[in-house]
């Protein structure tokens, strides 16, 4: 195994997963691949806006996308000896994580859960689902502890 991608969203599923990730990185002697992405609402059915406030919109969310992921960083990977990277990037969560995934050829995605499951599944959806359906290579789903 020698590249980890782990998906990040800022919630504890994302902690966990990043703690299962490190665990594995370590013994593998693996390189990581912290990626977050920005759910671009243009995107979304339903969304209108002119392109120069969607421009704007992108901007601030990348900016503060940027913020968070310094500050998960420095929080759950200080004390981290392998090589990582972060990543940043717009798309539909599912769709570009799997993307990348193959882009990147990884040998792991490991991706945090809620654990949602009946009626808010199916009303919220599952990004976890999608990769694990979508995904070509093994993805490891880590339930959040809380």
């Amino acid at each position: 195994m020698k590249k980890i991608l782990v998906a990040i969203d800022f919630s504890p599923a994302a902690v966990a997963a990043v703690r299962q990730e490190v665990s594995l990185a370590e013994a593998f002697d693996a390189e990581l691949l912290l990626l977050h992405v920005l759910h671009v609402p243009a995107e979304a059915p339903g969304f209108y806006s002119s392109r120069k406030l969607g421009r704007k919109l992108f901007r601030n969310m990348e900016e503060s996308a940027t913020g968070m992921m310094e500050e998960f960083v420095a929080k759950h990977l200080k004390k981290v000896k392998q090589k990582f990277e972060t990543r940043i990037l717009p798309g539909l969560p599912g769709d570009e994580l799997v993307r990348q995934a193959e882009k990147e050829k990884v040998d792991l995605v490991v991706i945090g859960t809620r654990g949602h499951s009946g009626l808010k599944r199916l009303l919220l959806g599952s990004v976890a689902d999608h990769v694990i359906r979508a995904c070509s290579c093994p993805v490891l789903s880590v339930r959040d502890a809380s």
